[in-house]
């Protein structure tokens, strides 16, 4: 009884879908919406561009994102490192100046510390030969007469017997303006000129000798 029940239901349901295959076939092409809907929303030509436009749009910006991200970090990072730069280096001129004010400082020190050496030596020439100019000097007025100098000059060479008085300079040799007595200007003048003549002979005797 059931095979004969089975088989009569699959021969029933297949004249149903033979039938509902008939009348697909003979239905008109364009009235059938749901068979170009399927066709043209499943053909890959025919897809809109829109999701991939919009997908492509998102990893650009996204990039352009992260891109701007780093080129700040870069640009706070060249603007950290050259304000240090620009720090060490004003720091470095402000040191430079410090030391070269610091060897001008000693320059000027030391260079007036040599002059007050110098005018002490001058000061000290100068005092032994106005001491020297006191010493025919007997009066104390400051200058030596002809007789002060004349007294002076033999009592010098009694001093020293090895010498006459064609060794020692005449009065007139001092006495530049010939006033009849001998200034302290006019003694250290002569003295100089005597000291120079001195170094001549010495080094045209030096150049003979060689």
């Amino acid at each position: 009884m059931q095979p004969i029940r089975f088989f009569s239901i699959a021969l029933l349901l297949s004249s149903t879908w033979a039938s509902a295959q008939q009348q697909y076939e003979e239905y008109p092409e364009e009235d059938n919406l749901y068979t170009s809907y399927a066709s043209s929303s499943l053909s890959p030509a025919k897809r809109s561009p829109l999701p991939l436009i919009l997908a492509g749009g998102a990893g650009f910006v996204v990039s352009k994102l992260h891109s701007g991200r780093a080129m700040s970090r870069l640009k706070k990072k060249h603007a950290k490192d050259q304000k240090q730069l620009y720090t060490q280096y004003y720091n470095d001129i402000y040191t430079l100046q410090e030391q070269l004010n610091q060897y001008a400082s000693a320059a000027e020190h030391y260079k007036s510390l040599a002059s007050q050496i110098q005018e002490s030596a001058e000061l000290d020439a100068m005092q032994r030969d106005y001491d020297e100019f006191k010493q025919p000097d007997l009066d104390g007025d400051d200058r030596i007469s002809r007789a002060e100098f004349n007294m002076y000059v033999k009592n010098y060479l009694s001093n020293y017997p090895g010498l006459t008085e064609a060794d020692y300079p005449r009065f007139a040799d001092f006495d530049h303006d010939m006033d009849g007595s001998i200034s302290f200007q006019e003694y250290t003048a002569q003295m100089a000129l005597m000291v120079q003549q001195a170094d001549m002979e010495a080094r045209r005797g030096g150049g003979s000798g060689e």
